[in-house]
């Protein structure tokens, strides 16, 4: 367990009880959140206040959001994570 309190709570927000969603959020929580600017990490926790389905639109069916910021962050988390295990 993450000893950052922040850090665990974003474990819990980026589990969404889909696979595909769970692997590609927990894993680039894990493996980059730390090293994000603060305004990458806003728009990854406005990422995490969005429904399943459009999160899931963004990260696997690769519809662009309209957010500038969300886009931005959706590019960045596919382009640090590996996707090879995501099967839609």
């Amino acid at each position: 367990m993450h000893a950052d309190p922040e850090i665990r709570a974003l474990t819990w927000r980026c589990r969404r009880g889909m696979r595909e969603l769970d692997q590609l959020l927990l894993g680039f929580l894990n493996q980059h959140f730390e090293t994000l600017e603060t305004p990458e990490k806003q728009a990854f926790l406005r990422l995490l206040d969005m429904q399943d389905p459009e999160i899931f639109g963004f990260l696997v069916r690769g519809i662009t959001p309209e957010d500038h910021g969300i886009a931005a962050i959706v590019h960045t988390v596919l382009n640090r994570t590996d996707t090879s295990a995501v099967h839609t």
